[in-house]
């Protein structure tokens, strides 16, 4: 009996540490690891994100290790590390720092804290550490950490709430390709359609002095991949805050765009812009031709998000597939930050021991494509890592026109 188990894929907390870097263009990461750290980077350095610049030929990488061994690890660092920290907040191109490590050198008590103290005793540039999980928690706990932590330690000596201004908290930035800036610009476009102004999202891909700018917001709008930062910075701004679900599919958006809308007073707009979306991108007729041609009575399986689950349901509702089984990539707790969820009896787990039977569409990461692509399942990667699906052009995953690529992509490998 072949076994699936996705807990076994390879990918460890040190490897989400390099994607929170690589999604803000000015920071830089300096580990106290041995030198497997840069392993690491080989999940993301183009093979996931061809756009990734964590290694550059300039020699200006991003990421730096302290290339501890069995020898020097024993020994006091503190020096060395002060020095390195220094040399890096002394360029002029790095404007923040984080600092992580692997457990086999966190467990000695090097007290990380304390050497970012004495170098900001001569050098204010905002430095955070981030305490190494190792392979405790799931990959949205380790994401979510980078975004508390920003949240604790921003400094708010200044703040400037303008009354239209949103900033939105957290959303996933796993890659610098189009379908990740697209989301953002979709994101945008929602909002700025009802008159408000976006000052900050967590994360986009953009500088850190971009992330500084939620200083201006009126309203912290909560994604729901832990809500904790959201919470910490709303309440240190005194600021409002909105807990929403991802908008991914239409229910889903109507609801997201309908609860911003109501709390601003400009539902019209809501309503106008709403209308006018379904008019331009409303492609009803092809869907009722693909519906009988390609999906209906389909049997598809969905590994990936727990907060994609809910618009995942409603768009294979829609098309009249049958939704076999939902994996959870990785814990079910997660599934408590979804507001507003319709299960309707579908199965969601955690982990899988055996077989699926006549199935025709497995969406999934690349890890355990590799392993149903060998057992004869057709296969769709989504989400992170993607190795062999890449995206050069505007590919959304938010809102409706999300809708037909990804209907495209579907119908395409489903027919294939």
């Amino acid at each position: 009996m072949w076994e699936f188990d996705h807990k076994n894929t390879p990918v460890t907390y040190l490897v989400w540490v390099l994607l929170w870097v690589n999604a803000i263009k000015d920071s830089y990461l300096w580990a106290d690891s041995p030198d497997c750290f840069f392993f690491k980077n080989d999940f993301i350095q183009w093979n996931h994100d061809i756009t990734s610049m964590l290694r550059k030929v300039d020699w200006n990488h991003k990421i730096l290790a302290t290339i501890a061994d069995a020898d020097n690890v024993v020994w006091d660092r503190n020096k060395k590390f002060i020095s390195t920290l220094k040399s890096m907040a002394e360029k002029d191109f790095v404007k923040q720092i984080f600092t992580s490590s692997m457990p086999m050198n966190q467990i000695i008590w090097t007290d990380y804290d304390w050497v970012i103290r004495e170098v900001n005793e001569t050098i204010d540039k905002p430095i955070f550490n981030i305490p190494s999980r190792s392979m405790t928690g799931c990959w949205v706990d380790w994401y979510a950490d980078l975004l508390f932590s920003l949240a604790k330690n921003i400094d708010i000596s200044w703040w400037n709430p303008k009354k239209n201004n949103i900033a939105i908290i957290w959303n996933l930035f796993d890659r610098g390709e189009g379908d990740c800036i697209a989301n953002i610009n979709e994101l945008k476009r929602i909002i700025e359609n009802l008159w408000l102004n976006v000052v900050s999202i967590w994360l986009d891909g953009q500088n850190y002095e971009d992330i500084l700018k939620v200083k201006e917001a009126w309203t912290i709008v909560s994604l729901p991949y832990w809500r904790k930062a959201a919470k910490k910075i709303s309440k240190k701004l005194w600021v409002d805050l909105l807990e929403l679900d991802l908008p991914f599919w239409l229910d889903a958006t109507w609801e997201f765009i309908n609860i911003i809308a109501k709390h601003f007073n400009v539902l019209d707009k809501a309503e106008e812009f709403i209308k006018k979306e379904l008019t331009q991108y409303n492609k009803i007729d092809i869907v009722k031709w693909a519906i009988p041609h390609t999906f209906i009575w389909k049997k598809i399986v969905f590994h990936w998000d727990p907060y994609l689950i809910k618009g995942f349901i409603d768009l294979s509702n829609t098309l009249w597939m049958l939704i076999d089984k939902i994996f959870i990539h990785w814990d079910e707790k997660h599934l408590k930050n979804n507001k507003n969820i319709n299960i309707d009896g579908v199965d969601i787990i955690s982990w899988f021991n055996g077989r699926l039977n006549d199935i025709d569409l497995f969406i999934t990461n690349s890890h355990i494509n590799w392993w149903w692509k060998h057992n004869n399942y057709k296969t769709m990667q989504f989400g992170f890592p993607s190795y062999d699906y890449h995206i050069y052009t505007y590919e959304p995953y938010f809102w409706y026109k999300w809708a037909l690529i990804f209907m495209n992509r579907m119908g395409n490998i489903i027919n294939g």
